[in-house]
């Protein structure tokens, strides 16, 4: 990961934990994101690039200086309306999975730290295009558990303890995990293994075990633990927190028992890159390969990014999908079929900014943005994760 994406990463950290209320946590993400952007003005000898670094830079200082004086503070909370006995088991019955219902305000502070991030996503898998056989997996790992523990026990089916997810950027991945918890109605606890490697070293073991603790304080839950291959990689550096890390974190899966609710999806980019030890049988159960889009769920996606605009007559979905197959330079990612739908909506309103003309988006502002937008998935990459997959005998 580059500089910059480092500085957005941790920007991005600073406004979920404003957010959520945590403003000592926001400063230090501030702080950290600046530094990121100091050194790319360091090195950099393009004046150009140099504005860029230094127009973030005021920007995220202005933000920092807000926090500090108080004129930026954290949403209120909206007040939880208290429900009666008798309206909590009308509620249970009209949901189809019996979950245990845990409101933002009931996740204790702990298990909001600034290396996690605990949250109630209000996106389901109806929100996800495609990726039916991913759904089904998760569906199955989760709602199993949270349905029918009793069923599991008296057949002697030992609930899924971890799935993996791996595949190439951009192919919704996050996403899916997100929409699952949705779909389900319970806490999604996001682990951030940059903080987790870099600022807590002298911690490390603590800070894994707290998270298995909210996992099974918040139970039925999910751990979401992306970019695993940074925290559990196939070859160690010589320093010791990350063996400590894996260390924690492996007697920590073996550890997890039946009926404890939870479970945990790890997620990667680079399988390749990860320490073969962690999917060992009984530590990660399922091992999932989320593919670059085929036609259906191209079709699907623009459908999705298109649903709430409006298009003109000529707007051929079909042909949409022909014009991104597969070529020799490659696949588009999910993202990528994003980033060609918000291209073609810039175009309408630049034609607003124009006349005053809110018009439909046409066939020819999403072919204009399919010429202009790469595609992001080498056919060299796919190979590669084929090839991991016979190596390790993955289905």
């Amino acid at each position: 990961m580059g500089l910059y994406d480092e500085a957005l990463k941790f920007k991005k950290l600073a406004e979920n934990a404003i957010r959520r209320g945590d403003i000592e946590a926001a400063k230090k993400y501030l702080q950290i994101a600046i530094s990121k952007l100091e050194a790319l003005e360091e090195i950099s000898e393009d004046p150009t690039l140099k504005a860029i670094w230094e127009r973030g830079k005021k920007n995220l200082l202005m933000l920092l200086e807000g926090l500090e004086s108080g004129t930026i503070k954290p949403p209120k909370k909206i007040p939880m309306k208290k429900i009666t006995p008798r309206e909590t088991e009308v509620s249970i019955r009209k949901v189809s999975v019996k979950t245990r219902k845990v409101s933002m305000e009931e996740i204790p502070e702990e298990c909001r730290a600034d290396f996690l991030y605990t949250s109630i996503p209000d996106v389901t898998f109806n929100d996800v295009a495609g990726l039916d056989a991913v759904k089904q997996e998760l569906r199955e790992g989760i709602e199993w558990q949270i349905k029918y523990p009793e069923i599991l026990k008296q057949l002697g089916l030992r609930p899924i303890k971890g799935i993996l997810l791996y595949g190439p950027p951009g192919t919704g991945k996050t996403y899916v995990v997100k929409a699952a918890a949705g779909e389900f109605r319970i806490p999604l606890i996001i682990v951030d293994p940059a903080t987790l490697m870099s600022k807590w070293l002298g911690e490390s073991e603590k800070m894994v075990a707290k998270i298995f603790s909210c996992a099974r304080r918040l139970a039925p839950s999910i751990v979401f633990i992306d970019e695993v291959d940074k925290v559990f990689p196939r070859q160690v550096s010589g320093s010791e927190a990350p063996k400590r890390i894996e260390a924690q974190l492996l007697q920590e899966l073996d550890g997890i028992r039946s009926g404890e609710g939870f479970i945990v999806i790890f997620a990667t980019n680079e399988p390749w890159n990860l320490n073969p030890a962690l999917i060992r049988a009984n530590r990660v159960d399922k091992v999932i390969y989320v593919p670059p889009p085929d036609d259906e769920m191209r079709r699907k996606l623009f459908e999705l990014y298109l649903r709430e605009v409006k298009l003109a007559d000529d707007v051929d979905f079909d042909e949409l999908v022909r014009e991104t197959k597969p070529n020799s330079e490659g696949y588009y990612s999910a993202a990528a079929i994003a980033l060609i739908c918000n291209e073609a909506k810039k175009n309408v309103l630049r034609h607003y900014q124009k006349t005053g003309e809110l018009r439909p988006i046409t066939m020819s502002d999403l072919l204009e943005a399919i010429k202009k937008t790469r595609r992001d998935i080498p056919l060299g990459l796919v190979e590669k994760y084929d090839e991991w997959k016979k190596e390790y005998f993955i289905e």
